[in-house]
């Protein structure tokens, strides 16, 4: 199933594409009939009928002799691109002569790419645009030209280069509602940048794109205060006398942020002291008042902790803060808690909980949710297998409740966007050989067999080097460090040395142990920011803190992360809320919500190189989870699934070094 793209600039590509079609060709003079067919055809692409559109202007290509016929065939495939259905316009492509039409060369591959793109094949579509476009081509499929490179790149994960095609096709658009998407789209895509890349990239002259960038940089830099942004406005006007964003842009958007920025001022923290989520509450704690004490005295919030190491009490907790004044509430940790508050109907005052659960009907439009989801980790290894350029996935997960889902999620996100999982293995995490598993997985157990009943046919000793399966691009392995330094060794002793595996964050404790890692070499993996990248004197980087919390350093360090971002997200909600496009950098992630509130996390991704992770950077995020969660909020109560119980033991690596996690939260 292809994935549904509901972000502006898909949306613009597609306009773009039915105002920029290729005109009708003459027809033979006389033809009454041809002639009606051009009128319907036209009138259905004008009413948003693509598919009838598309099937007149195919059959319009039958009676019009060549080179008009082929002008028609690529009027048909756009239609038909435009109405989803992309073999018939693949099929329609391939037909088109462009020896006999030169001038449909550009289109016909300005179409190919773009298919390519609603694919989410970004190198392919990049590709057949390297040309560039010839001198003559029209303003319509220019921009045509620029939306898909500016999505190629973003796909990529080039966001610098995808701003700037975003930027020329600034130049092209006339309608003024459609520019100020264009340039508020610039510069989200520029907020996604971290501050560090916005300043090494800064151009020299800084010139339009350079005001682009400052413009994100005072964005990101956004706490409140009508007069503080007016004055770094009045200044970047100053700095960028001529730049073309819209004055109604800048002063729109900036008294949009003002209105949604929303810092607390009384907070309820619902944690547990006791029980089996302690330690876990106490490094989110930690990292919560590390960011909390950044903040300037006057700006911090009044503080009031609650147990909550019983979930009974989630609820009267929650009333509790209501009462005594608090305007925003943090936690519950575990998941029957925050069940509880999704079960709610609406609430009173705005809840981060600190878990995510899957809505059994729609949640409050005041409950956020945000965890340190391992599903959310296995559908971005599948989308980033996707942009690699594979089709074919082979998986070798644990046996358990946490392997289970970690697999169901990358199975779905994978088969959803149109690849092939050719076969799944469970191992035993309590044993350390895997070679059954493994040979069942690469189909050597069958080439074994088939060794054998030759042997027996035969009735001597044969020759033998067993083969691996040949319809594989990559494994989906999930393991912790332990494990996994186990399992890549036994992979290449069973053929699949040249199999390019991905894996989620369990597999790197979070901290370099290049001795131990030796065995991890080449294993890509998406991992938070705040243990990859290099974040030089910020006082919460992960050295500085640890010099203050050495125990941020430990087990739980990516919840340290946690604590910290979900302090900076507070203020933030509402503007996350409005679109989906919008994102804070954070520790975990780019973050960004979804359609049903529930905080989502681009990752950076890594790959081991000499038992070091090399940071690769941020994973481009294809399409938000909104709709899919949405569909899952659509499935009735009866069908859901039982949730497993939260198990709070840390994923065992066989040392003790390796990142200790909730399983339902990581």
């Amino acid at each position: 199933m292809q994935p549904r793209h509901t972000n502006f600039l898909l949306s613009l590509i597609l306009l773009l594409l039915v105002i920029g079609c290729v005109p009708l060709p003459g027809v033979r003079d006389g033809d009454t009939t041809t002639n009606l067919l051009n009128e319907q055809a036209s009138a259905l692409e004008a009413a948003g009928d693509y598919a009838a559109a598309a099937r007149l202007f195919e059959e319009l290509a039958k009676q019009t002799l060549p080179p008009g016929d082929q002008a028609l065939l690529l009027r048909a495939a756009e239609n038909y691109f435009h109405a989803e259905e992309n073999e018939q316009a693949a099929a329609l492509l391939a037909r088109i002569n462009t020896r006999a039409a030169p001038n449909l060369d550009f289109p016909k591959r300005l179409l190919i790419a773009e298919l390519a793109i609603s694919k989410s094949r970004p190198d392919e579509a990049l590709s057949l645009l390297n040309e560039g476009m010839p001198s003559d081509t029209s303003s319509d499929l220019q921009q045509r030209f620029h939306a898909v490179r500016a999505e190629g790149f973003r796909l990529a994960g080039n966001l610098l280069e995808s701003a700037n095609e975003l930027g020329d096709l600034d130049l092209l658009i006339e309608d003024m509602d459609k520019r100020l998407a264009n340039q508020l789209l610039i510069i989200q895509t520029l907020s996604a940048l971290t501050d560090t890349a916005l300043d090494l990239l800064q151009p020299n002259p800084p010139g339009i794109q350079g005001g682009w960038m400052a413009l994100a940089r005072i964005i990101k830099g956004h706490t409140g205060g009508t007069s503080r942004i007016q004055e770094q406005l009045k200044l970047w006007r100053e700095k960028f006398p001529s730049h073309p964003a819209v004055p109604g842009l800048l002063e729109g958007y900036f008294e949009k942020l003002e209105s949604q920025y929303r810092p607390p001022n009384h907070l309820a923290i619902l944690l547990p002291k006791t029980g089996p989520y302690a330690s876990a509450a106490k490094a989110i704690r930690d990292g919560f008042m590390a960011a909390y004490y950044e903040q300037p005295i006057e700006s911090r919030p009044r503080l009031v902790f609650y147990d909550s190491s019983d979930s009974a009490d989630t609820w009267p907790l929650y009333r509790q803060a209501v009462e005594s004044g608090a305007d925003m509430v943090i936690g519950p940790l575990n998941k029957d808690g925050v069940s509880q508050l999704a079960r709610a109907g609406e609430l009173e005052i705005p809840v981060l909980a600190l878990n995510q659960v899957p809505p059994e009907t729609t949640p409050p439009t005041t409950l956020y949710q945000f965890g340190l989801a391992p599903e959310d980790e296995a559908r971005q290894v599948a989308e980033r297998a996707w942009l690699d350029g594979h089709t074919s996935a082979i998986a070798f997960t644990p046996k358990g409740d946490w392997g289970d889902r970690v697999l169901s999620a990358f199975r779905n996100r994978w088969e959803r966007l149109g690849g092939t999982l050719s076969e799944q293995q469970r191992y035993d995490a309590k044993e350390d050989d895997f070679s059954a598993a493994i040979q069942a997985l690469l189909n050597l157990d069958e080439s074994q067999s088939r060794r054998s009943r030759l042997q027996r046919i035969l009735g001597q000793k044969l020759e033998f080097e067993p083969r691996r399966r040949d319809d594989a691009d990559f494994i989906f392995m999930a393991a912790n460090p332990s494990k996994g330094r186990q399992i890549r060794p036994q992979f290449q002793f069973h053929h699949a040395a040249n199999l390019p595996i991905y894996s989620t964050s369990s597999i790197y404790t979070g901290s370099p142990t290049p001795d131990a890692d030796q065995d991890l070499e080449g294993i890509k993996f998406p991992d938070i920011p705040w243990l990859l990248i290099n974040e030089g004197d910020s006082p919460l980087s992960m050295d500085k803190l640890a010099q203050i919390l050495p125990g941020s350093k430990g087990a739980y360090r990516r919840l340290y992360a946690m604590g910290i971002d979900s302090f900076k997200l507070l203020p933030h909600l509402g503007r996350l809320q409005s679109s989906s496009n919008e994102s804070i950098d954070g520790k975990t992630g780019n973050l960004y919500l979804d359609g049903i509130r529930q905080v989502h996390r681009q990752l950076v991704w890594a790959e081991m190189v000499k038992g070091n992770p090399r940071a690769i950077g941020y994973a481009p995020r294809m399409a938000t989870m909104a709709e899919e969660m949405e569909e899952i909020a659509e499935i009735k109560p009866t069908q859901l699934p039982e949730q497993p119980a939260m198990d709070t033991k840390p994923e065992p690596t066989g040392s003790g070094e390796g990142s200790a996690v909730i399983k339902a939260a990581e």
